[in-house]
């Protein structure tokens, strides 16, 4: 493999990790966890459940031990089954499926840096 070959492979493999990120970014409650992954950095784990229970009370201009039930399960279902998963796919979180335990992964550190940067563009375009 000549160099030429094996620089666009390497551009290839870093514009497909780069789109994975991106998309990983797009729903807000995945922007949400990354927040809270952010201010909790002290943790070692955070539970789904935590997780679940600050989503849910934000989301609906509450305090956290407000939200109802319903609204707790439905956060609940939505970050176990789709967004925990997309952020440990992304590399971004470290999901552990069975103890619903979740902690920074490698790339947390870049998302947080991309969710900085975007942030001026998101409050001028749509806000």
């Amino acid at each position: 493999m000549g160099e030429t070959e094996f620089s666009q492979e390497v551009a290839t493999e870093v514009e497909f990790q780069l789109s994975i990120l991106l998309h990983a970014l797009r729903a807000k409650r995945r922007r949400r966890i990354i927040r809270l992954l952010d201010s909790s950095r002290d943790e070692d784990y955070i539970s789904t459940r935590w997780l679940a229970r600050q989503i849910a009370g934000r989301e609906n201009e509450l305090p956290p031990v407000h939200a109802t039930s319903k609204q707790y399960k439905n956060v609940y279902n939505a970050l176990s089954q789709t967004h925990l998963p997309t952020l440990s796919n992304a590399n971004i979180i470290v999901y552990d499926r069975q103890r619903q335990e979740v902690r920074s992964g490698p790339v947390l550190t870049l998302a947080i840096l991309l969710l900085d940067l975007t942030k001026p563009t998101v409050k001028a375009f749509y806000m």
